[in-house]
């Protein structure tokens, strides 16, 4: 998988990790609806709020942090942690949330299974982007607090979350916990 295309499902799994309460009761519901609203996302003022407010209350940003950074996570005091899932939520709502926008724009997609297993659930989609060809993409869920939430999804079976833990390990192993900040803080310096 090449890296920009890793990069534009970077911003799509950390947008489609939000449920706003009172959305879908399934996970093929939750997806079509988490998939309009990032079509209708639009720079305005009143949608960033939209934004913070849905990452805010309902992001469950604080696992993905805890599993992309793996041991490191441990190492970190309280406040880092907190600095920490900060930095991932800006990402999310400043660079993630519009490319995911720009990514699906018009796409048709095809919902093609949904299989649920007690709190956990996959849906399969296919999208036809012309520049991508056919592109299957897998969305996990689990259910929390009534909701299904999204927790990874998979284009062409490959895990984002593993491809995103596995590149944030070798910045940490070549750089350092704060070369990786660094760079995550210089990325949205650069979005903003």
């Amino acid at each position: 998988m090449n890296i920009r295309r890793f990069g534009r499902l970077f911003a799509v799994v950390t947008v489609f990790s939000v449920a706003p309460q009172g959305w879908a009761e399934t996970p093929t519901a939750t997806v079509k609806q988490l998939l309009e609203s990032v079509r209708s996302y639009n720079n305005t003022a009143s949608v960033t709020v939209q934004i913070r407010k849905v990452t805010e209350e309902t992001l469950a940003i604080q696992d993905l942090a805890q599993h992309v950074l793996g041991p490191q996570w441990d190492k970190l005091s309280a406040r880092e942690r907190q600095d920490f899932v900060q930095l991932l939520e800006d990402l999310v709502q400043k660079v993630a949330y519009p490319k995911s926008a720009e990514f699906f724009g018009d796409l048709q997609i095809e919902f093609t299974n949904e299989q649920v297993n007690g709190n956990e659930a996959e849906v399969e989609t296919a999208v036809s982007h012309p520049q991508e060809g056919l592109v299957t993409i897998g969305y996990r869920l689990r259910q929390r607090d009534g909701r299904w939430v999204i927790t990874d999804v998979l284009l062409d079976d490959v895990s984002l979350v593993t491809n995103l833990r596995t590149q944030m390990q070798q910045v940490i192993a070549k750089e350092s916990y704060q070369g990786l900040v660094k760079r995550m803080r210089e990325k949205l310096a650069e979005e903003s």
